[in-house]
């Protein structure tokens, strides 16, 4: 079935790097099952500004050069009918980094069969997911796909929208990217943040491969970690840590976390 786009800015956070989104164009569709038959409808949405996802509390900055590029990619890709490859990325490259349009279209793909096999129950879990932020565009085809389940499809996607949120809910995201930064900065800091320097030179590979001091480099990266324990206190909202993030204790940060992840709602 042929179905006419229209283009949506893209501009959902990719969590890791505290990410607005690129410029590229996206394209949100609503699909509906009336009782057996699929069919495909566009859904006339307005584009929302950077400003407008930043107010959620989940963005920064942009995405590097090597996420922008495997988002086009991967658009392309889906554009050029190659559904498995597309399917693929959406799924391991883009889904872990919190990037809600990925998880969104996973949940498109299960849902038309594009790629993977058909499910329902699966494609609106990962609409769940994707409509975390309450952003109108992913309510509004989460609510739709609900009406057309049966009671049995919603219970089987509740079950795997639990296992998904505990891996991909964005304060799950934003953890896993604080880990990161802590792993790349140990063992200079210990789970407690603290400013570090070193003496070494550091060739940046993902960036332009430009060479760096090593107090500037991990200097950077302990910004980049200071900032996202900032996000996460105000997104997560734990007030029992204070809010000074230099004297967050990672390990009572993780703990926290992971308590209220589970305890969100099915």
């Amino acid at each position: 079935m042929h179905v006419t786009n229209q283009e949506l800015h893209r501009n959902f956070a990719t969590m890791p790097a505290l990410q607005t989104g690129s410029d590229s164009n996206r394209t949100v569709l609503a699909v509906i099952r009336p009782q057996t038959a699929l069919w495909i409808a566009l859904l006339a949405l307005l584009a929302y500004s950077a400003n407008a996802q930043r107010a959620s509390g989940l963005s920064a900055d942009f995405p590097d050069r090597r996420t922008l590029a495997v988002q086009n990619k991967v658009d392309d890709l889906f554009d050029a009918a190659k559904f498995d490859r597309a399917f693929f990325i959406y799924r391991n490259e883009l889904v872990p980094l919190g990037d809600k349009y990925a998880q969104y279209m996973v949940g498109y793909m299960l849902l038309t069969g594009l790629g993977v096999g058909e499910d329902h129950s699966a494609a609106y879990a990962w609409y769940r997911l994707a409509a975390e932020r309450d952003t109108p565009e992913f309510v509004a085809v989460r609510n739709r796909l609900q009406r057309s389940l049966i009671d049995d499809e919603i219970q089987r996607a509740n079950a795997i929208y639990a296992e998904l949120r505990r891996e991909y809910c964005d304060l799950a995201v934003l953890l896993g990217s604080i880990k990161k930064n802590q792993r790349e900065l140990q063992p200079r800091t210990g789970s407690r943040l603290k400013n570090t320097s070193s003496p070494m030179t550091v060739i940046e590979t993902r960036g332009t491969g430009v060479t760096s001091t090593g107090s500037g480099y991990y200097g950077r990266i302990n910004r980049r970690l200071l900032a996202r324990v900032q996000l996460l206190l105000e997104t997560g909202q734990f007030p029992e840590l204070g809010s000074d993030p230099e004297k967050i204790d990672l390990d009572d940060l993780e703990r926290l976390v992971k308590e209220k992840v589970a305890a969100y709602p099915d």
